[in-house]
């Protein structure tokens, strides 16, 4: 970093504009993206590894987002992305120790906010009886109301609000960190401080981004109970197939479409001219 970049301040609208500018691009994309999306598919599978599923995913979500970021660059300069695009996080030798770390922060950042809700609910219930009530399903499904008596008189605002706060901050803090670390090179403790920064200079741009996002996935959340609720009555076991499958495609849908605005959102925030000279490296292919 050479010198203090300029952060640029970003109005309501372009916020929401993040969004669309990020849907231009997904279909921009267009058959090019299914390649993308079929290793999405493949990375979400690591969820179901015992134990450490979860945990891992999180570990490698900045170099996934890192992927991303460099195939919605390749789709703005107009070429076509293909795996290598999207695999530089993992293959990108200057930039993957970074956004490991970045890995690390976000996990780190996780158990913090769980670790504030436990803290929270200790005081107010016993968290072993809940642990092994809430982990038996035939109890969830058949005994609602011994869930139910579990929270009585406990305050949960509170919990979910600090857990939610941390986990803000985290979110804050890597949204600019990751396309700074593999992008622009940067050190990754810089990159999370002016992160925030950034995220703080531009609340009023992310409160409209987030109010149309929240609002899009309200509306697909919708369309979709109706639709899983038609198809299941209709179709049976089969129709539950169909649902599942549908299911798939919109989560794939909306991570590429936020991850599309997440570019949009970097290249108005960061101009290219505000760092060094040598600005951000190229898209990435190895």
């Amino acid at each position: 970093m050479a010198q203090s970049p300029k952060i640029v301040k970003a109005r309501f609208s372009e916020g929401v504009a993040w969004l669309t500018g990020g849907g231009n691009l997904l279909a921009r994309g267009g058959g090019a993206l299914v390649r993308i999306a079929l290793f999405l598919v493949v990375i979400s599978l690591l969820q179901a590894v015992p134990v450490v599923g979860l945990a891992l995913v999180a570990l490698i979500t900045p170099l996934v987002t890192a992927g991303l970021l460099n195939v919605f660059r390749t789709v703005e300069q107009g070429g076509t992305p293909g795996p290598a695009h999207f695999l530089a996080g993992f293959t990108d030798p200057a930039a993957r120790t970074g956004l490991l770390m970045l890995g690390v922060f976000f996990v780190a950042g996780l158990l913090a906010a769980i670790a504030a809700l436990l803290a929270w609910l200790a005081p107010q219930m016993d968290l072993q009886a809940a642990g092994q009530v809430l982990s038996d399903p035939n109890v969830v499904n058949e005994s609602p109301e011994r869930v139910l008596a579990l929270f009585e008189g406990v305050n949960l605002f509170g919990g979910f609000a600090l857990a939610a706060l941390i986990f803000a901050i985290v979110l804050a803090a890597v949204y600019f960190a990751v396309p700074l670390v593999f992008f622009w090179r940067w050190p990754v403790f810089a990159a999370l401080l002016w992160s925030v920064r950034a995220t703080l200079v531009n609340w009023l741009a992310f409160l409209g981004f987030g109010l149309v996002v929240f609002g899009l996935l309200f509306a697909v959340g919708l369309v979709f109970g109706l639709f899983s609720g038609i198809f299941s009555l209709a179709l049976g076991g089969a129709g539950m197939l169909v649902v599942q499958l549908v299911s798939i495609i919109l989560s794939l849908f909306v991570q590429l479409l936020l991850a599309a605005a997440q570019w949009r959102a970097f290249v108005q925030v960061f101009p290219a001219d505000s760092d060094d000279p040598s600005g951000p490296k190229d898209a990435v292919a190895l």
